[in-house]
């Protein structure tokens, strides 16, 4: 009976303790940024490490020969359009046929779907960052050639981070998706929070373990992706 009791005061003791367990910070936006056309490279302003905002141009490509295509293109849709007007005032007159008028009215649509294309490729001259971020490396030098699809820098977000805890799977019994947990942070020696965003699929047969994903509450200054800490979890009864 007193094994009993000695028990079941150790297994209430431990619904109470602190479980703690590895974490990794992480970035919720990275992402390599590649040119869409190709050209030389005249505007490459940060270096790895800086900071940018979100709308920041990040790079610029020599632009002279896709402006010079748009300039063509829409002077040839000029040129098709007062071809269409004119053919439409002919054969108000009988005096051209309908699939002559059919034929100018394609051409046309042709023009402006060209012109279309040629003005994409005229905003592709400057790459503007997707969000607030900082540059991890950088692949190509100003000046340089690139291609099309070539990769010119890798970047990082700073506003949203994360939080990767590897835990034992018998926490499942007791964890929740929307629970809040503190985070030890070794390399800043702070303590932050965080709440689980995600609980994983699929718990591994070897280890019987199971990663989570949880939200960094703000503030949170200081903490850069890749840091290391200490997740400690309260389990509720």
């Amino acid at each position: 009976m007193k094994t009993l009791i000695v028990l079941f005061f150790f297994s209430l003791s431990l619904v109470h303790a602190t479980m703690s367990a590895r974490a990794i910070i992480q970035s919720t936006d990275r992402t390599i940024i590649s040119s869409e056309i190709a050209g030389n490279i005249v505007y490459f302003p940060k270096e790895e490490g800086e900071h940018f905002s979100k709308g920041q141009i990040l790079a610029k490509i020599d632009c002279s020969i896709y402006q010079a295509q748009k300039k063509k293109v829409n002077i040839q849709k000029n040129i098709a359009y007062q071809k269409m007007k004119k053919n439409e005032e002919l054969d108000a007159l009988k005096a051209i046929g309908s699939f002559e008028v059919l034929i100018s009215k394609e051409e046309y649509n042709k023009q402006v779907a060209e012109l279309d294309i040629v003005s994409i490729n005229v905003k592709r001259c400057k790459i503007h960052a997707p969000f607030n971020g900082k540059v991890v490396s950088k692949k190509i030098n100003l000046y340089e050639n690139v291609k099309a699809q070539q990769e010119l820098l890798e970047i990082i977000g700073v506003s949203k981070l994360e939080a990767k805890v590897i835990i034992p799977a018998l926490w499942l019994q007791w964890l929740k998706k929307g629970d809040t947990f503190t985070l030890a942070i070794d390399e800043t020696q702070t303590n932050i929070k965080a709440t689980v965003k995600e609980i994983g699929a699929v718990v591994d047969p070897s280890s019987q373990m199971i990663s989570i994903r949880a939200n960094l509450l703000k503030p949170y200054d200081g903490i850069i992706d890749g840091m290391s800490g200490t997740a400690k979890f309260n389990p509720k009864k």
